[in-house]
């Protein structure tokens, strides 16, 4: 059947409709909070590295959790408890982030470094820049009105200067040897610029007592200064903020606001890692025989995903007209409303947990240590590496290409929200539905070659990349990268699992992709794109891609030749599942289906004997 021919044969399947809605409230629900939580989070007082930190853990915690939960469900048949519960997890986690306190700031005890440059006509604090950078004067746009500030003014320079301005002030009592010590008002808006510095008039001093208005020099002098000023926004500019975040990790480990945040995040993490497994798995089992209409169900994930995330940013931009900072509240609490109508959905699901269990733990054990399978989940591991690395720091990407293009660019922010809708309803959303159609074309092994080869050149044109906007068109990969490989691990963990077991291969090959590929593709790409910088990181993994695929193609054909007879696949019928490992006592079937699925869709399998 051809790919269009999907469009043309659908039909409302009132069973699969609570797993619809399901996919797209557990997405839409989440899409409010998770992405921006890392924003959100500095904006708490979490520096980088912090957040670095919790990122590195959140997918090993992720791994046990997806594993553990699985294995749980299969072996007490408690798959409804646990997918409702998970939900209910999911909730509160992601709603008791919002009320975790923020980490208190430190006082800064640097102080600002400027010049004062005394002249005929007035006084200024000068203050250069080393070199041209973007969004260094968005302090200055902002200055409106009759805008002064009060600093506290410290001087230090040879003797004779030092005596040239006491005197042009009439301040020669009050001054020390090389020294001098004042109270400075300075008028910021009416500054001036030079080139890579700002000049700020100096309106009046005050020293002991002693004031002196538009103070002046009858001949230029020039001396260093420190400035310590009420006004954050200007030390700031000046490169020395009143408070700053707590900078060493040992440091910010002492705050309990760190260790509440980190707390809410892993059960919110928790919940959602379970709530994925659960969900698989229960599509799987609604979906019986036709588990290649799985990615007509996922799909729906993605487009909760993408309407939310960009009506969450919206929202946030709205409510934080006027304001200092970003105001999250509507999305913490359109996040919480969509994920409580979720559990309500959820409760209509027809979920099995009660049926006889033929598969064992030692069958699981098997069958993960069947070569093939090693391989694909190997190559589960190898796809999140590549997604780590995309999750972490493309949009980090995306500000260096728009500021190289354009040191003002403008359109940042709606570049970044166009680049996760193009992801969801350009990529996503077609090739989650068109999965079914791919997998039975290629079968699970080719299309696993397929998403790593296209992540390869995906990465590799990210490199190419001058003008910004053109992320937009090779973000349609994504179809590739998430959609196909997600409908492809999901489907053949489902396939080739025993009877009664399919959560745990669930929770394996998740774990695998996001505890073991994720964290590791995190940590990877930090190290390169703090070294090498973005574009090279991506031209890297990308180069790493392409030659794994041409691998993974010599490896198959290597076990297509040498071990013919060791692809397990597992056949269920009315009277049981055929056993994936037992040796083969029939001929090798030809035209027989797993779960709707045809022989392309596993490597050539062996003959199966009933148990």
């Amino acid at each position: 059947m051809a790919w269009w021919q999907y469009f043309t044969k659908m039909k409302i399947n009132m069973k699969l409709l609570p797993i619809k809605a399901h996919y797209f409230l557990i997405f839409a629900g989440t899409a409010p909070v998770l992405p921006f939580l890392p924003v959100y989070g500095r904006q708490q007082g979490i520096s980088p590295a912090g957040i670095g930190l919790i990122y590195t853990i959140l997918p090993f915690v992720g791994l046990i959790v997806k594993t553990a939960s699985g294995a749980l469900s299969d072996w007490l048949r408690i798959h409804r408890g646990m997918f409702l519960s998970s939900i209910v997890v999911c909730l509160i986690g992601f709603f008791s982030i919002y009320f975790v306190p923020a980490v208190p700031q430190n006082s800064n005890q640097e102080l600002a470094h400027v010049k004062l440059d005394c002249t005929q006509s007035a006084t200024f604090f000068k203050y250069c820049f080393s070199k041209d950078k973007c969004g260094q004067n968005d302090f200055l746009d902002r200055i409106s009105g009759n805008y002064t500030s009060t600093c506290e003014v410290r001087c230090h320079s040879d003797e004779e200067d030092i005596k040239n301005i006491c005197n042009a002030w009439n301040l020669s009592s009050v001054c020390q040897e090389g020294e001098l010590n004042f109270t400075a008002s300075s008028t910021l808006s009416d500054y001036s610029l030079e080139h890579l510095c700002t000049f700020f008039p100096i309106l009046e001093i005050a020293v002991t007592g002693e004031e002196v208005s538009d103070p002046t020099c009858p001949a230029q002098t020039t001396i260093n200064c420190t400035l310590l000023c009420k006004d954050n926004s200007l030390m700031s500019y000046l490169g020395a903020p009143l408070t700053v975040p707590p900078t060493s990790i040992d440091e910010l480990l002492s705050h309990h606001q760190f260790w509440l945040y980190v707390l809410c995040f892993i059960i919110a993490w928790c919940g959602l890692a379970v709530t994925v497994v659960m969900s698989d798995t229960v599509c799987f089992q609604l979906l019986g025989s036709e588990g290649n209409r799985y990615g007509e169900q996922r799909l729906f994930g993605s487009l909760g995903w993408g309407a939310l995330v960009i009506v969450a940013g919206a929202l946030i931009d709205y409510s934080s007209l006027g304001l200092p900072e970003k105001d999250y509240t509507p999305a913490f609490v359109l996040s919480f409303a969509i994920l409580f109508v979720d559990v309500l959905a959820a409760t209509r699901l027809e979920i099995e947990g009660s049926e006889r269990r033929t598969g064992t733990a030692g069958s699981v054990a098997r069958l993960i240590c069947e070569p093939r399978i090693v391989l694909f989940i190997l190559c589960c591991v190898v796809v999140g590496i590549s997604t780590g690395i995309l999750w972490t720091f493309q949009l980090m990407l995306v500000e260096d290409i728009a500021f190289g293009w354009d040191c003002h660019f403008g359109a940042l922010k709606l570049l970044q929200g166009l680049i996760m809708g193009v992801q969801c309803f350009g990529g996503e959303l077609p090739f989650f539905f068109l999965s079914g159609w791919f997998i039975k074309k290629l079968g699970h092994v080719h299309a696993m070659s397929l998403v790593i080869g296209v992540f390869g050149i995906r990465y590799i044109l990210y490199y190419t990349v001058t003008n910004p906007w053109v992320f937009l068109p090779i973000e349609l990969l994504n179809g590739f990268t998430f959609g196909i490989f997600y409908a492809t691990m999901t489907s053949y963990a489902s396939h080739v699992a025993p009877s009664g077991t399919e959560a745990t291969m669930q929770g394996i090959v998740g774990a695998a992709f996001e505890g073991i590929g994720v964290a590791t593709g995190g940590f990877i790409g930090g190290s390169l794109f703090f070294t090498v910088g973005g574009p090279k990181t991506f031209l890297y993994t990308g180069i790493f891609n392409v030659a794994f695929t041409v691998i993974h193609v010599i490896l198959q054909l290597l076990l297509s030749n040498f071990r013919p007879q060791s692809t397990p696949v597992v056949i269920h019928t009315e009277e049981g599942v055929t056993s994936p490992l037992l040796p083969a006592t029939q001929p090798p079937p030809t035209t027989r289906m797993a779960h709707g699925v045809s022989k392309n869709s596993f490597p050539p399998p062996h003959g199966n004997e009933r148990k």
